[in-house]
């Protein structure tokens, strides 16, 4: 049946005067290929932060960095903390792509980052988003998490727990959440 499908679209493309390519259409079945890897966000996040930070998700699954890319965004954000000289180049729109671009990369070069970490930041660079930066390090920091499974809990209390009561609390979550509590 593909031979008979092969041999009509050569005689299609024969009516149109392309050249023919088709002296053998017929295709063999080829060994099934291994299963690929999900790569979307694990939960639905929104905004432009949360556009970029999908994006980024994404791009560090197919490349398997996603723990890498989170520890390399925390040490640029703290860069930005410890240096305010950086933290204004970062942030400020003024200066010109073209001069901000390569002073990144430059930066980045001698913090070694993942190819997935750079090629992201000269994205947000190139786009005028670096004001995002932390939205998006936070937003990704969820879609990480919530690729392990690991839920955030946060307990609001009156009065400061003592310690037996907060051990109480954590063997509590932990029967049903062992295999994801921290």
């Amino acid at each position: 049946m593909l031979r008979a499908a092969a041999g009509l679209a050569c005689r299609a493309r024969s009516n149109t005067k392309l050249p023919q390519i088709c002296a053998s259409a017929a295709r063999g079945y080829a060994a099934e290929s291994a299963p690929e890897q999900d790569t979307t966000p694990p939960i639905t996040v929104h905004g432009i932060s949360g556009r970029y930070a999908s994006a980024l998700y994404t791009s560090a699954a197919k490349a398997g960095k996603l723990e890498k890319v989170q520890e390399e965004l925390v040490e640029v954000y703290n860069l930005t903390g410890d240096s305010p000289e950086f933290e204004q180049f970062l942030y400020d729109p003024s200066i010109p792509k073209n001069k901000k671009v390569p002073a990144l990369h430059a930066i980045l070069d001698k913090m070694e980052v993942s190819d997935v970490t750079r090629h992201f930041l000269e994205v947000l660079a190139r786009n005028n988003r670096l004001k995002h930066l932390l939205s998006i390090s936070d937003l990704y920091d969820d879609l990480v998490a919530a690729s392990k499974g690991e839920v955030l809990a946060k307990i609001t209390t009156a009065l400061e727990l003592e310690p037996e009561e907060l051990e109480d609390i954590k063997a509590g979550l932990s029967k049903p959440c062992a295999h994801i509590l921290k």
